[in-house]
Order: structure tokens, then C-alpha cells, then sequence
């Protein structure tokens, strides 16, 4: 360490570092989120504090004294910078922030296999379910998908529907997620541009190979 973990989020992946020994920054831009993570943190081990600390903004606009050994954007953070200038600009401030040497590992996604097998417009569909831990009822995840292929933009439209132990709906809420996804030679491009040299391209947190398209788990060493 120190590690830096971009888009912490709730703390999911940051209070697993630093349980792992880990010294670690976590940069999250989201103010609800950054609560939750907060309120996480606060109620962890000692020795996990210690090695813990959340600051907010975006990774466009990064400015802090630390350097890091690696820096981590988990969860497909990367494609929520939605035009190539705020990829680029976020990855020049990732590389001032790195030690010498220092590795960025992240993973995207590249949906152009599924699109040509499913078309550029989804139906709504049931994506998952799950139960809400504060009231304990089941709720249905659905979906529906968009495809910009000019702007390299997927959109999703989602329904969150709460239903009763007799299957009755008693709430719904919902969201909306936009992403953008980079093919394998242009995100090459952007960080060999952005002064990284690619290590590893995986296709699945196995280490399987990538094939063209879907999972994208790279990693890029300071050059």
C-alpha cells in the first residue's frame, strides 16, 4: 500500500482491503454513498480505521499530496465517465497519483456480442431478486436496455417493485444507469496515451482470456 480505491461507493470493497492489512484512500463523489460508507467504517475493528480514510470528489478532478502503489476502480467505475476527454483526464490524474511503477487494475464491459445477439433495444425483463434486509419483503429487479452505438452508450431504465408476503406490489421505485463502453483497441489506445503500459487483459475475474467482448478485467503499470 497505499492502495486507492476510485468510486468506493458503501465501502464494500474498501473495509475488505483494510481488513486484508491493506492501507487504503477511498474517493467516492456520491454524498449518500459516502455516508453509508462512513457510517460502515465507523463501526469497524480499530486497526480498520486506522488504515481507512474516504475523501469525496471526482477522479477527473483528483488532487491529493499521496502517492499510491495501485489504484483500483472496481465494479466497472470506469464507464461512468461518459465521453473519451473525462477517460483521459481521469486516467492522467490516476497516473500523477501512482508511485513509479504503480499498477491500475479496473474492470469494464463491452456489450457488443450480446448486442448483436439481442438488438440495440431490450424488452423490460426480470434482471434479479432480492430481499430488503429493513423490511424483510422480496423485491423484483427489472430492466430494460438502450444502446447507443454512436455515443458508445448503454442505458438502463430500472424498476425496483417491493411486493408482500402474498405477492402484492406495495412500492415501486425507479432508476436509471448510464454507462460507457470502450472496445479492447481504443481503451489500449487511451492508456498507452495516458502513460500506462497494459500488463493483462482478462476476460473474468479467473483470469480466463479475453474474447472480443463482455468482461474486461484490465491491468496497467505506470510507464
Amino acid at each position: 500500500g497505499p492502495v486507492l480505491e476510485v468510486g468506493a461507493g458503501t465501502g464494500r470493497i474498501l473495509l475488505a482491503l483494510a481488513g486484508a492489512g491493506v492501507g487504503v484512500v477511498g474517493l467516492e463523489p456520491d454524498a449518500g454513498l459516502a455516508a453509508v460508507a462512513r457510517r460502515r467504517l465507523a463501526a469497524a475493528p480499530a486497526a480498520v480505521r486506522r488504515r481507512t480514510r474516504l475523501v469525496s470528489g471526482r477522479v477527473e478532478e483528483l488532487d491529493l499530496a499521496d502517492r499510491f502503489t495501485a489504484a483500483l476502480i472496481p465494479y466497472r467505475g470506469f464507464q461512468h465517465l461518459l465521453t473519451p476527454p473525462d477517460q483521459a483526464q481521469a486516467l492522467g490524474r490516476l497516473r500523477d497519483h501512482l508511485a513509479p511503477g504503480g499498477l491500475l487494475a479496473m474492470d469494464t464491459y463491452d456489450p457488443l456480442a450480446e448486442v448483436a445477439a439481442e438488438g440495440l433495444v431490450l424488452p423490460l425483463r426480470l434482471d434479479t431478486d432480492f430481499v430488503d434486509v429493513t423490511t424483510g419483503r422480496l423485491v423484483h429487479v427489472w430492466y430494460t436496455r438502450r444502446i447507443d452505438l454512436e455515443l458508445q452508450l448503454l442505458e438502463q431504465d430500472l424498476v425496483f417493485e417491493e411486493v408482500d408476503g402474498d405477492g402484492a406490489t406495495v412500492a415501486r421505485n425507479l432508476s436509471g444507469l448510464t454507462l460507457r463502453f470502450t472496445p479492447r483497441q481504443e481503451m489500449e489506445y487511451l492508456l498507452e496515451l495516458s502513460g500506462f503500459a497494459v500488463e493483462e487483459l482478462y476476460g473474468d475475474f479467473a483470469g480466463g482470456p479475453y474474447r472480443g467482448s463482455g468482461t474486461q478485467v484490465w491491468i496497467a503499470r505506470k510507464a
